[in-house]
């Protein structure tokens, strides 16, 4: 019965990550897709409701980039850090994060 409660979790969160998280939030990075920033789903699936963010910068351990972006994940990668069993944790560099930015084209 356990199996089936970690399945049922494990495709409810996946399900919502990936589907909620492109129709409802905000888009704060210009990724050429629908892919949207969900506190809500964050809160539900560690951290993957920062979409938008993970869809930017595919490559980052850390998807909750603001420091008021809760994300779980990103904590427990950095207790790995710390106790030796995480290393070279990639995150965006500040020229990545303003190439991703939404250009504001003047009229």
């Amino acid at each position: 019965m356990q199996g089936v409660r970690i399945t049922y979790i494990y495709h409810y969160t996946t399900f919502t990550g990936n589907s909620a998280c492109h129709v409802w939030g905000t888009q704060v990075w210009n990724t050429d897709d629908l892919s949207k920033n969900n506190w809500w789903v964050s809160i539900v699936t560690l951290g993957e409701g920062w979409h938008n963010n993970h869809h930017a910068f595919e490559y980052s351990a850390k998807h909750g980039l603001e420091w008021w972006q809760i994300d779980l994940t990103w904590y427990i990668i950095k207790f790995f850090e710390a106790i030796g069993l995480a290393k070279d944790i990639k995150l965006p560099t500040q020229a990545h994060l303003q190439r991703m930015t939404f250009k504001i084209e003047a009229i």
